[in-house]
């Protein structure tokens, strides 16, 4: 690294972007790729609906698919990024998914799309993106040092953010006047950029293998799911994790049927009011640092949980102000208290693990996070059946306020404090 960022003037994850040249690199990838997986987030549904005719039980389908991956290859993704050198797998799921996408305005032209081939293609992008998500998240702490991480991490929750209302609302654009088809080939492009970009990652622990030596895949598996198991502070970050995402499945299964059918929303203000989320968001990602900076990170991750509680609380709309406005400050502050939460929780996961073992550590994380959304979807539409959309809402608010007793219980604040101490004697 050329210069320690810590001596950078300026804000801290400005700090980071100008003290690593290498952070800067991964930064401009992932903000270039996130913005192109949010044109496609909005094309290939459309693609699918409008396009190809598919049936509400085919696009259904659809979505199931491209969650199935995070479940089925997650573990195994994660050894995969520990045993190999990052760079290459980094640069080779970009390009992997640029071919996958490109094959669709292909097929397109040539009148030879339908979903079938629609399912292999969001099955192949998100495999190679469970793989592309935990080497992204692995390298950060090697291309920072452990006081910069909270600041660097805060640096890309802003671009996942901004892709989220950049990303949809040009992909809305895209679709508009130049169709679905088109649109998904500006995502393939994207993650050609992305590629290109991530070429000039010079790090020497990029570009050489982690795990020396061959112990086996299940073996490996094992280890990184013993490791959690025996450290308190990860035991409690998974399992905060696996109910909040419990409870957000709910929340997301149930939103838009509680806002059109119950309050009445035109679509058109549903759109707004979830922009407001990616507002929040963004304001979340930029003050990340600062609250872990100034709190400490467990207790900036456990406050997040509880304002996120209130948040989906309010979106019910429970109380005798105008639906609208508590829909809308629901969704900003929502989007500010999930964005501290997801750089509170992932700096104290790179500051907790060891490096050679992060892949299989996030990888352990992100599986009871994704086999709690099938999960939570079920619950939601079941339970919107039964008692309405509302409530369910704040069951879900109920649900995401438990999610703070596993960071209690683990005694995450003490952990956290400790490493703040160490950080601030560098």
């Amino acid at each position: 690294m050329e210069r320690l960022c810590g001596e950078v003037n300026g804000p801290r994850w400005v700090s980071a972007l100008r003290g690593s040249s290498d952070f800067r690199h991964l930064w401009g990838a992932h903000l270039v790729s996130t913005l192109g997986s949010g044109v496609t987030g909005l094309a290939i549904p459309l693609l699918a609906a409008v396009v190809l005719g598919a049936s509400p039980t085919a696009v259904g389908i659809l979505t199931a698919v491209s969650a199935v991956p995070h479940v089925l290859l997650g573990l195994v993704a994660g050894v995969l990024v520990d045993r190999l050198p990052q760079r290459p797998v980094l640069i080779v799921t970009d390009f992997g998914r640029a071919i996958c996408l490109g094959i669709v305005p292909v097929l397109g032209m040539l009148d030879l799309l339908s979903m079938p081939v629609l399912y292999c293609v969001v099955f192949l992008v998100q495999a190679q993106t469970v793989v592309n998500d935990l080497a992204s998240t692995s390298v950060i702490p090697k291309v920072l040092p452990a006081g910069m991480l909270a600041a660097g991490n805060s640096a890309i929750s802003v671009n996942s953010s901004v892709a989220g209302i950049v990303g949809n609302g040009l992909g809305g654009g895209l679709v508009q006047f130049v169709g679905a088809v088109s649109a998904v080939a500006v995502d393939a492009v994207s993650h050609v950029l992305s590629g290109v970009l991530l070429f000039f990652l010079r790090a020497p622990e990029l570009v050489a293998a982690s795990i020396t030596g061959r112990r086996g895949m299940l073996r490996d598996i094992k280890s990184g799911l013993v490791y959690v198991r025996t450290d308190r502070v990860l035991v409690a970050l998974c399992l905060s994790s696996g109910v909040g995402a419990f409870a957000v499945a709910i929340r997301d299964a149930s939103l838009v049927l509680a806002l059109v059918r119950e309050l009445r929303f035109s679509a058109t203000l549903v759109g707004l009011l979830a922009m407001l989320a990616g507002v929040g968001g963004i304001a979340g990602g930029l003050l990340a640092d600062r609250a872990t900076t100034r709190f400490g990170f467990g207790r900036s991750v456990m406050a997040a949980n509880l304002a996120s509680a209130v948040a989906i609380a309010l979106l019910a709309a429970p109380f005798g102000v105008a639906p609208a406005v508590s829909v809308g400050v629901g969704q900003l502050v929502g989007g500010f208290s999930g964005a501290v939460y997801a750089v509170g929780q992932l700096t104290m996961r790179q500051l907790a693990t060891p490096r050679d073992m992060l892949g299989r550590v996030n990888a352990a994380r992100r599986f009871l996070v994704y086999a709690s959304i099938p999960l939570g979807g079920i619950v939601g539409g079941y339970g919107g059946a039964v008692l309405g959309s509302r409530p369910m809402l704040t069951v879900a608010a109920v649900i995401m306020a438990i999610s703070v007793i596993p960071l209690v219980v683990g005694k995450v604040t003490e952990s956290a404090d400790r490493w703040g101490l160490r950080l601030a004697a560098g």
